[in-house]
């Protein structure tokens, strides 16, 4: 046994027991404790050819966790060295891995464009305007932007630039007209202009008008083209506004007085505001709409009751047949091939069915000036001096 120190007099004791707790010392007679001894690990060198492997349990902490260190670094360059031969092989790149879903940070995605095609912006050169005011789109999808410069511009399908009409601000029937009211193509790609009270026909390769339409004294301020070619129009003379069926050789078949103010029976001052707000569609039945679209006359001072001011549908004969919908800050009033009427609401659209019932909507736009539909109904949208299409609602 290893001897013992007296702590006294430090003389050796080896007389002491195994297990003993206390011992004596001989010297000079002191009692003191035994401290208990830790053992040693024997010091000696691992050999794996004579030695059977150890057991985890008889290596230290500091071993294995170094161990770990080694062997998840050894992992690593087997992944690293893994992956490069499999990119010489033409395997995808690493930015192509997947990762697992649990632990990657999902990617941020942007909300995906609502328009299928926009352009134009503020200007006088092509393809640019100066208070665009109204639109139109050909059976073969050509687009056509009237501004306040008394231009209307046409661009193809894709929004390119094709050429350009220049409308007179004076003619033989008409003065000093400082904008376009409202733009239309027919079947036969024939271009209608409504400026300065009068309607100017032009073909479809014609730079000059070649026929005007005209109610002197009274002034067309809307008109809509009917699928047979002929034409229904408003005029007004600040008293009374008239409907008149005008056939394909411009000759005036019917007139109906007051067909919009004695339907609506609407309490709206000043009258002549009101006239002048009166926007007409038809369908390809004929069945015809009109609406008080405040919307497009910029600033006014009106005094109205909300309800009065809804949308009106007559037969094709322009028999008044019923009334629904409230709207007020319409820019124009359409009708789709479905017989879907369309009226927008200054920063969107609102879509009802010809009974009346509100079918669908288009919102997120803001300051619409005018609207028209393809032959698709897709919908075109003049904002802000640009043009944007949006997809048909189905």
């Amino acid at each position: 046994m290893e001897p013992l120190i007296c702590p006294q007099c430090g003389g050796q004791i080896t007389d002491y027991s195994p297990g003993q707790a206390f011992a004596i010392c001989g010297y000079c007679g002191t009692r003191f404790l035994i401290e208990k001894q830790k053992p040693q690990a024997p010091a000696y060198a691992y050999d794996p050819q004579t030695e059977p492997p150890r057991q985890l349990s008889e290596i230290s902490p500091q071993a294995i966790a170094g161990i770990v260190t080694v062997g998840t670094f050894a992992l690593l360059l087997i992944a690293v060295f893994s992956g490069l031969r499999k990119h010489d092989e033409g395997s995808p790149t690493f930015g192509s891995y997947n990762v697992n879903k649990a632990t990657s940070t999902p990617k941020a995605t942007t909300a995906p464009d609502p328009n299928l095609l926009s352009f134009g912006g503020k200007g006088t050169g092509n393809g640019l305007f100066q208070d665009a005011n109204s639109i139109a789109v050909d059976k073969l999808g050509r687009i056509y932007v009237s501004d306040d410069s008394l231009r209307v511009q046409q661009f193809d399908d894709k929004g390119q630039y094709l050429k350009t009409i220049q409308v007179p601000s004076k003619g033989k029937n008409y003065n000093k007209a400082r904008t376009i009211d409202k733009i239309a193509v027919d079947a036969d790609n024939k271009i209608y202009v409504a400026v300065g009270g009068v309607v100017l026909v032009y073909g479809e390769q014609s730079t000059e008008p070649i026929r005007t339409l005209q109610v002197a004294p009274d002034y067309i301020q809307d008109f809509a083209v009917r699928s047979d070619g002929a034409l229904l129009m408003i005029s007004d003379n600040d008293e009374i506004e008239t409907l008149l069926f005008v056939n394909k050789a411009g000759k005036i078949t019917k007139r109906i007085e007051g067909f919009h103010t004695d339907a609506a029976d609407a309490a709206v001052s000043p009258k002549g505001t009101a006239l002048a707000a009166i926007r007409l569609a038809v369908d390809g039945a004929g069945n015809i709409f009109s609406v008080y679209a405040f919307g497009d006359l910029g600033n006014y001072s009106l005094d109205y009751n909300r309800e009065d001011l809804v949308i009106l549908r007559y037969s094709p004969e322009g028999k008044f047949v019923n009334k629904f919908a409230q709207s007020m800050l319409s820019c124009g009033i359409a009708v789709d091939n479905k017989s879907r009427i369309y009226v927008s609401n200054g920063t969107g659209m609102e879509i009802y069915s010809k009974n009346g019932e509100r079918m669908s909507g288009i919102d997120g736009l803001e300051d619409i000036r005018a609207f028209a539909l393809d032959k698709d109904n897709n919908t075109y949208f003049v904002q802000k001096d640009a043009v944007i299409k949006r997809a048909a609602i189905r």
